[in-house]
């Protein structure tokens, strides 16, 4: 047999369709010149315009990811000519400065410098009174001009991922501006006359150092307020009149309370993210959120839900790990959960009614304190991944490969000693994490997994492998480095997609020292050579 070539798996530490051929491009209109799809250079097309009197009538100019600088004279003069060009791209270039020139475009709609490394804007820019959209994202910009108010018809402006220390007051001028994203800058405050943007749908301010927002409750056509990974302490007033809002993202912050009266007014809400807060209670004015698909509770300190909790009839997603919550009782009565992460809380038990989750898909029970997991886990026949690890589990009921549709089964960190034999039958598995345990023994009917195609073993007391490992033909990953295993099934060879191979620290008293020296490849070609030996080939 010949080699064939793995890598060695070193224990883990715990904690669209092919693309079709190029179709020819289809020749663009002489109002538009689009860098890398004109087949003329700029000059060429300018020259052509001209020549037939169309200059006037050239609508979009493209001039990005050209690996520029400066805007040259030349394009400058061109500026100049080009009094009514709507679209200007310039993003993906190395700009640090906009050219006066800018300024005399008057009939611009839609300016892109986005990826450059600008450190300023002309204050010329107050003569784009047609502006609509400015995207002005991942670049150098530390303030804006006052000038920035005049651009009366712009809807949406995008400042993402600059240095920006300041808002000017001018922003109010904006009036028909309605999506407004800061997020990613060194912003210590917004200003109150933001409270002027009447229009906004879309405030995004994410990712700055905010201690204090002005009030918003006039802005009563936002639908996403995002205000995640600042300072705050408290809401901005008014947000509860914000009742057109579908998302409100809060998360980082240091909020303790989430007010009622914020509750009874959010019938609309769908997404609530409060992680990583100071919260300790949960207002039972929560059930008023008769819309909420997504709720973000995480890494608060928050102990007990109340009983109206669980008349929350739409939430699909719910992640409350991290908390110190040791009951169940309101969430086994939310129906309608797909996913639901209660990691890192007190949880001793797991009560029957789980069985009311009847299309929940992803559940996660890890690091809590479960000794046992009950038999009417088999009922949750939706279940795609199931996690469980860093608990005391001591067993697993033979019901659980009733999950015909699991594929990622993670029970690392208990105290089991053996699986159940029919884990064989849960042949849609692709992934099982058995790693930290006191695992003796590994039931050969594990080989029956033909689409597995992760195995982790690691730190058991295991001292054989099954040969019938040998059968999962889609495995990648195999590692059970730690235990104490003295030899291994020839089998392993016949593994032709194997690619990660994890073997140290077991004794390998049955392979010869030079092999297991040579590291997981020597071992693993040893394997082949020996079962070609055996197989008389």
């Amino acid at each position: 047999m010949a080699d064939r070539k793995i890598q060695a798996s070193k224990k883990k530490e715990k904690k669209g369709g092919k693309k079709g051929k190029h179709e020819p491009a289809t020749p663009r209109a002489p109002t538009e010149f689009i860098n890398k799809v004109n087949p003329q250079t700029l000059d060429q097309f300018i020259e052509e315009a001209l020549e037939v009197g169309k200059i006037e009538e050239v609508l979009t100019l493209d001039l990005s990811r050209k690996k520029m600088s400066e805007i040259t004279p030349r394009i400058r003069f061109y500026f100049r000519m080009l009094r009514n060009l709507v679209n200007l791209n310039l993003y993906c270039n190395k700009l640090r400065t906009l050219p006066p020139e800018l300024g005399e475009m008057r009939s611009l709609t839609r300016l892109g410098a986005n990826e450059n490394h600008l450190n300023d804007l002309p204050k010329e820019i107050e003569n784009l009174t047609n502006l609509q959209l400015l995207d002005l994202r991942f670049n150098r910009l530390s303030t804006l001009p006052p000038e920035i108010g005049k651009l009366t018809a712009l809807k949406k402006l995008f400042l993402r991922f600059n240095k920006l220390v300041k808002i000017p007051d001018e922003i109010g001028n904006l009036h028909q501006l309605e999506v407004f994203s800061v997020r990613n800058n060194r912003l210590v405050s917004i200003p109150a006359t933001i409270s002027n943007l009447t229009n906004l749908e879309v405030l995004d301010v994410q990712h700055n150092q905010i201690a204090m927002m002005p009030s918003i409750g006039v802005l009563t056509k936002l639908t996403s307020l995002d205000v995640q990974y600042n300072c705050l302490q408290a809401l901005p007033d008014g947000v509860w009149n914000l009742t057109k809002l579908t998302g409100l993202h809060v998360k980082y912050n240091q909020i303790k309370d989430i007010p009622s009266n914020l509750l009874m007014n959010m019938g609309g809400l769908e997404e609530l993210d409060f992680e990583g807060n100071r919260l300790c209670n949960v207002p039972p004015q929560m059930q008023a959120l008769t819309s909420l698909k997504k709720l973000y509770l995480s890494r608060n300190n928050i102990s007990n839900l109340p009983a109206e909790f669980g008349q929350l009839r739409c939430v699909e997603e719910l992640y409350i790990n991290d908390n110190n919550i040791s009951s169940l009782a309101e969430i086994v009565h939310l129906s309608t959960l797909r996913v639901l992460n209660m990691s890192n809380n007190n949880l001793m038990e797991v009560p029957k009614e789980i069985t009311h989750l009847t299309v929940l898909r992803e559940l996660n029970f890890g690091a809590n304190y479960l000794k046992h997991l009950i038999p009417e886990i088999g009922h949750l026949k939706n279940m795609t991944h199931l996690e469980l690890n860093d608990n005391t589990l001591e067993d697993i009921p033979d019901e659980i490969s009733e999950l015909a549709e699991l594929q990622v089964l993670n029970l690392e960190g208990n105290q089991l000693r053996v699986l159940p034999d029919n884990i064989g039958k849960m042949k849609n598995l692709q992934k099982i994490f058995l790693g930290y345990n006191r695992l003796v023994e590994i039931t050969r009917e594990i080989g029956n997994l033909t689409d597995l195609v992760e195995l982790n073993l690691d730190e058991n007391k295991l001292k054989v492998l099954p040969p019938e490992i040998g059968n999962m033909a889609s495995l990648e990953v195999l590692s059970f480095n730690e235990n104490d295993i003295n030899d291994l099934p020839d089998e392993l060879y016949l593994l032709d997609h194997l690619r990660l191979f994890g073997m140290d620290d077991n004794p390998l008293e049955d392979i010869p020292t030079r092999i297991t020296e040579g590291g997981s490849q020597e071992v693993f070609n040893f394997l082949g050579q020996r079962l070609a030996a055996k197989q008389g080939i």
